[in-house]
């Protein structure tokens, strides 16, 4: 079943060419997330960081747009990030648990092969500094 009791929501705004992500909450702060993107549009992407799964360590990718109106459901074990295509964006996220600033985790935007189609990305120190998908030791099992 999906989870539908969402705790928290955030707001932010980004300017073409930032790239955020890829973030998560470890155990036992885990949540589920929806993303939409109210203003702009952005490129949203998800990893699958489930020991175990089909997809463990696999991307999938979306555009999310105010034009579309869409939005993405993002499960728990799923790191998530985005880039700005252009102008500027506003993306809303309802998640399912409370903010954890030490469960507050990622890993780099760059190591996961991933087209964001930027020349010069602008990203965060504290995002530049996350280890790479190789060096991370996942804390989510997957369940069927």
């Amino acid at each position: 079943s999906l989870e539908t009791n969402f705790l928290e929501e955030y707001f932010s705004w980004s300017v073409a060419g930032v790239i955020r992500g890829m973030h998560f909450q470890t155990p036992p702060h885990q949540h589920t997330k929806i993303v939409s993107c109210l203003v702009g549009s952005v490129l949203d992407v998800v990893v699958d960081l489930r020991q175990g799964s089909p997809t463990y360590k696999q991307a999938a990718q979306f555009t999310l747009s105010a034009a579309k109106a869409n939005m993405l459901y993002i499960s728990e074990g799923f790191a998530h990030g985005f880039a700005v295509l252009e102008g500027e964006a506003l993306m809303h996220y309802k998640v399912s648990s409370v903010y954890a600033p030490a469960n507050d985790i990622g890993i780099r935007w760059d190591a996961l092969g991933i087209d964001w189609n930027i020349i010069s990305p602008i990203v965060s120190e504290r995002d530049s500094s996350f280890e790479d998908l190789e060096n991370f030791k996942s804390p989510f099992v997957f369940a069927e």
